[in-house]
């Protein structure tokens, strides 16, 4: 079973979707009970980081996903904002502290000519041999709804699986050991989004 967490930010309906078509269970909660007894957890998201952070505070969610991620060693794959969230802090309208699980930052895509937010289909290059996009060709086209994105970096905290550009270039996947995440949505990223749904949830 995997436990999409439910923070009132995100495509919970769609991302259950998508888990069910590729033949897994999964169930949208915040209850402490359901998020431990998971096999994987997704924090999906669509909004602003501030809103984000906040209610993952409101609901007393930060420390069950740290304990089931750091100390059980479970899977978690962060979708957009999900993803955006794992990092040191935002510039979204501010700085905003985030949880710190990705030695990086998040910050407005140097889109130069480009109209903001980034909107739609766009290239998924991939960088590192990943689990995650396996069977996912170099190229392929993922559908893309943000105007802020993880800073592209070096560290050893996580490796870099897959870029995009718009402007500019900035990290689209990440891995590090049980976590994953990825700045496309793959739930509304057709046959492609869902080999990685499927993916994440056989690891």
């Amino acid at each position: 079973m995997i436990c999409i967490i439910d923070y009132e930010l995100g495509n919970v309906i769609s991302v259950k979707n998508a888990i069910e078509k590729v033949g897994f269970k999964a169930i949208i909660s915040r209850n402490l009970d359901d998020i431990a007894n998971s096999e994987g957890i997704i924090i999906p998201g669509v909004g602003s980081f501030e809103k984000g952070i906040l209610n993952l505070k409101k609901f007393d969610l930060i420390n069950i996903l740290k304990n089931e991620v750091f100390n059980r060693k479970k899977k978690i794959l962060g979708i957009c904002l999900g993803f955006q969230l794992m990092c040191n802090f935002s510039e979204e309208f501010g700085n905003h502290n985030g949880l710190s699980w990705i030695d990086t930052k998040v910050k407005k895509i140097d889109s130069k000519n480009f109209r903001l937010p980034h909107i739609g289909w766009n290239k998924l290059k991939i960088t590192s041999k990943s689990y995650l996009l396996n069977g996912i060709n170099n190229g392929e086209m993922f559908y893309f709804n943000h105007s802020y994105c993880v800073e592209k970096k070096s560290s050893s905290n996580f490796k870099i699986i897959g870029e995009c550009d718009y402007g500019s270039n900035f990290i689209a996947a990440i891995e590090h050991q049980n976590i994953f995440g990825i700045q496309p949505h793959p739930e509304k990223s057709q046959y492609q989004g869902l080999k990685v749904i499927e993916n994440f949830c056989k690891i």
